[in-house]
């Protein structure tokens, strides 16, 4: 980096002028150096990311993505006997937050969490997942789990579509449901209306989603950006219209005409 002062003569004003050169090249080398740009490309993001966090400098990332509620298909092995067979239970979900800490190439840990709204900011609430497998703390016991993809989003969708496929146990504690009778009442539910997940009060999480990307991401939430909130679709906005401008000696008949 260079800087430089010169005279700049315009007619009868004289200017003197400071400037900074980031970067030289000789008019020759000019085409070459403009060719060796590259545009580069961000990588394929997960189905349904929300959010995209780079750690600064690092390879280390983190993915938010969000499933719109749904009824699915899981199997819960109730028992700790080996020689039990799951249960399969069809019950409807709220909308699932999965949020995924990677390294590289490399899946670090998975979390997940419920919502009855979507995402519309990095300081969105959380309420804890009453799924199995999950602590409170919203971290998901991966197990042995094998993945594979090409990239890093592929593998974040096979992780998410191996957990849905995984066996649910009793490995973890899970969190407890807002009613009682367990997956059979929630299937219940689930039954007599599809959208059941979005109407109970699940017991909120104590970080917002700003705290946990900033804690899997190694970072303090101050250092992720200010994402302003979505105006939620159909909202109302109040405007007024200042009343016209009278003149002294007329009536408001006679400005409008």
């Amino acid at each position: 980096m260079q800087s430089r002062a010169y005279l700049r003569i315009e007619g009868d004003l004289v200017s003197l002028v400071s400037e900074v050169v980031d970067r030289e090249v000789a008019l020759p080398d000019l085409l070459a150096e403009l060719t060796t740009t590259q545009v580069q490309l961000s990588p394929r993001l997960p189905t349904g990311c929300r959010f995209w966090v780079r750690a600064g400098t690092t390879d280390r990332a983190v993915f938010v993505a969000e499933q719109a509620p749904m009824r699915r298909t899981i199997e819960y092995h109730a028992s700790r006997r080996h020689d039990s067979e799951p249960t399969s239970y069809r019950i409807a979900l709220p909308y699932v937050v999965f949020v995924v800490s990677t390294t590289g190439e490399q899946i670090e840990g998975l979390a997940t969490y419920f919502r009855t709204a979507p995402l519309r900011s990095l300081d969105d609430q959380l309420s804890c997942s009453t799924l199995p497998n999950t602590n409170d703390d919203g971290i998901v016991c991966l197990g042995s789990v094998r993945i594979s993809g090409a990239t890093v989003g592929e593998r974040v969708d096979a992780l998410i579509g191996a957990f849905w496929a995984s066996r649910f146990n009793q490995d973890l504690r899970r969190h407890p449901l807002p009613f009682s009778g367990g997956f059979r009442s929630w299937a219940s539910r689930s039954r007599r209306d599809p959208l059941a997940a979005l109407s109970l009060e699940y017991d909120p999480y104590w970080r917002t989603l700003r705290q946990v990307v900033a804690r899997m991401a190694g970072l303090a939430p101050t250092d992720l950006p200010v994402v302003a909130p979505i105006p939620e679709e159909g909202s109302e906005t109040d405007v007024r219209t200042p009343e016209p401008p009278t003149m002294e000696g007329d009536d408001a008949d006679a400005l409008a005409s």
